[in-house]
């Protein structure tokens, strides 16, 4: 079911398996307030539909603005996301390297920091994210503790 979509990101729910579906929003300095409003929308949905998983596809992410405010807004996000219910992110990784330093930056970060943490695991494709977040976790989940939404 779609629940949003615009010109910059679209968000599907799947109610079955609790899972919302999320394309990365490209990242441009002048367009940087539409990714802003793009992860707010995002987390309304997570805490208003109480939601668990979600599947973050970064393999196509456009990400053009300065590492400093990038890595800003990934972690203020992050934290944010500790405060829903959410349990389980699949994150499909992108190809770009300087995206996945950042994303591995802010995960440390956010580890360090109190409170609850959700997991993430990391995919070459959806079809593996999905997988994953459709089995049910187990005692002995070999998943990573972290958090971060890029």
């Amino acid at each position: 079911m779609q629940l949003f979509r615009n010109s910059y990101f679209k968000l599907d729910y799947d109610p079955t398996t609790d899972v919302l579906f999320v394309d990365l929003p490209d990242m441009r300095t002048a367009g940087l307030s539409e990714a802003k409003l793009c992860f707010s929308i995002m987390l309304d949905y997570v805490m208003n539909y109480h939601i668990r998983n979600i599947l973050l596809d970064s393999s196509k992410a456009v990400v053009e603005v300065e590492d400093t405010l990038y890595h800003a807004l990934i972690y203020e996000v992050s934290m944010q996301l500790k405060s829903t219910s959410l349990q389980r992110v699949a994150r499909v990784v992108s190809n770009l390297p300087e995206l996945e330093v950042n994303a591995v930056l802010v995960q440390g970060e956010v580890l360090e920091s109190q409170g609850p943490v959700y997991k993430i695991q990391n995919f070459s494709t959806k079809e593996q994210a999905f997988a994953w977040l459709s089995v049910k976790t187990t005692q002995g989940d070999q998943t990573q503790n972290s958090s971060i939404p890029c």
